[in-house]
């Protein structure tokens, strides 16, 4: 009985967390990347997931195409005041690096809402400025 009760606590607090988790799907293009002025631009854009564990706190990952590598990316995003975001990402590739930044959200309705980033990737020393579109599950 004691093993019931203990499985049917542990199933009624999954329930209970499942609730207040949230997923968000979000994709995104860098507008500006570092080298500013170069005579073929370079083209990076992702997708993620975001699993908010807490109301400011969520874990994202994704993918990242960086001109012709395809890569993954890991991460977590703080929202010390809503709709403004930290995010930090390690991106998983042949060259991996590591991006350091900050967002804004803006609400489009309750579901949708664009973003805009800014990244510093402290391996390679660029700075890139990224548009996207996310959307709650």
């Amino acid at each position: 009985m004691k093993k019931f009760i203990l499985l049917l606590s542990f199933m009624s607090l999954l329930a209970i967390s499942e609730l207040k988790a949230q997923w968000r799907l979000a994709a995104g293009i860098d507008v500006l990347s570092t080298p500013f002025f170069e005579n073929i631009p370079k083209y990076r854009f992702g997708a993620e997931a975001q699993y908010f564990m807490a109301n400011r706190f969520a874990l994202t990952g994704g993918l990242e195409f960086i001109e012709k590598d395809l890569g993954g990316s890991a991460g977590f995003r703080f929202y010390p005041i809503n709709p403004v975001f930290l995010r930090m990402r390690g991106i998983l590739k042949e060259n991996s690096d590591l991006a350091l930044g900050m967002g804004y959200a803006i609400g489009l309705n309750n579901n949708w809402r664009l973003e805009t980033m800014a990244d510093y990737f402290a391996v390679s020393g660029g700075f890139a400025m990224r548009v996207g579109l996310a959307v709650k599950l």
